[in-house]
């Protein structure tokens, strides 16, 4: 690990406390009792997190009550890989039913691994996570500079499942066109990189289970948008809501997918250049008709239908249309002649 200012420390979550651990990593939010956040060096820890800092849980792990070292062979049934992005505040809101554990901590929840072997966390993590679970979940800083990468690399290097040796055959002579139901479309992929490397790792295996739950290994794939129909490997499998500003569970969202290729329709989404009315038509937004020629660019998909759209997809490209597509008030351009037309 290069950047020793990034620091990594370990949370463990027992058994009984598995609802609060799935609200948690849901609402990307930690928190923690005051009597447990205020013993021994726990305040020095918390004050000491800072946004870019990871946070490793564990979750099911075996006998806590064990001498020191006695889970470097552990295993842990999952483990969620956070990172802080922001500092310890006190909130004493509802977020979880049985407690209101208010010294919280905001995340962004990159990863949920099952299954991790003491071997790809190393000794030190799992002396931590001990360590924690004897300390009612407190955090305990990781003595290893190279956790993460050591985390990382398991990862990467770790055999690949049948469905994933077979995501990485050649692509089926098939097509995709879109959900077949709405039944399709509402379900959840259950996703179980400052070190960049961790974050563009982590990022990028989450893109490929999204990916390959979403197409299903299709060859060629129609745009949602254009409704072009183009190899696979010219459409992206797009969040409607920016990936950045979900929560996991809004991540995972199937309906929070679409299609959208990339000889134009994913910029000019992503950016907000276009956006879908409450009824799935496709306009150009006020950002769309900057230029003429970037107005002449967006208008040639203006009145088609988003296949997208549909009952379940539809919060999401409201947030789309009010916040990626929409420009601050005070930016809000009067417009006359043609431009004001598509709007």
């Amino acid at each position: 690990m290069e950047d020793h200012d990034v620091s990594v420390v370990a949370v463990y979550v027992p058994a009984p406390s598995k609802r609060n651990f799935q609200i948690g990593l849901r609402e990307s939010i930690w928190g923690w009792k005051l009597d447990t956040a205020d013993k021994a060096d726990t305040p020095r820890v918390l004050a000491a997190l800072k946004p870019g800092d990871y946070i490793l849980f564990g979750h099911r792990g075996p006998n806590a009550r064990v001498p020191a070292g006695d889970w470097a062979d552990a295993v842990l049934r999952e483990l969620a890989v956070a990172q802080v992005t922001g500092t310890v505040y006190p909130d004493q809101s509802e977020v979880w039913p049985d407690d209101v554990y208010p010294v919280r901590v905001p995340l962004d929840v990159l990863d949920l691994e099952s299954a991790v072997a003491g071997a790809q966390l190393g000794a030190a993590a799992m002396e931590a996570f001990r360590l924690s679970a004897n300390k009612q979940g407190a955090p305990v800083p990781v003595a290893d500079p190279d956790v993460m990468t050591r985390l990382v690399d398991s990862i990467e290097h770790q055999p690949a499942s049948r469905e994933e040796a077979a995501a990485e055959q050649p692509p089926l002579p098939i097509s995709w066109h879109g959900p077949t139901s709405v039944q399709n479309q509402d379900r959840y992929l259950d996703l179980g990189d400052n070190l960049d490397r961790a974050v563009v790792t982590f990022a990028r295996r989450e893109q490929a289970r999204l990916r390959r739950e979403k197409f299903n290994g299709a060859g060629s794939i129609r745009c949602d948008l254009c409704g072009r129909t183009l190899p696979s490997q010219l459409v992206r499998a797009a969040h409607v809501r920016k990936r950045s500003r979900c929560n996991l569970e809004q991540r995972s969202h199937l309906a929070n997918l679409m299609a959208a290729c990339l000889l134009g329709c994913d910029a000019l989404f992503e950016d907000g250049f276009i956006r879908v009315s409450p009824e799935g038509i496709v306009e150009v937004s006020h950002k769309g008709a900057a230029s003429a020629d970037l107005l002449t660019v967006a208008k040639t998909l203006e009145g088609r239908r988003c296949t997208a759209h549909t009952p379940e997809s539809a919060e999401y490209f409201d947030w789309h249309r009010n916040n990626s597509a929409a420009l601050p008030p005070a930016a809000e351009p009067a417009l006359a002649g043609p431009a004001a037309a598509v709007l």
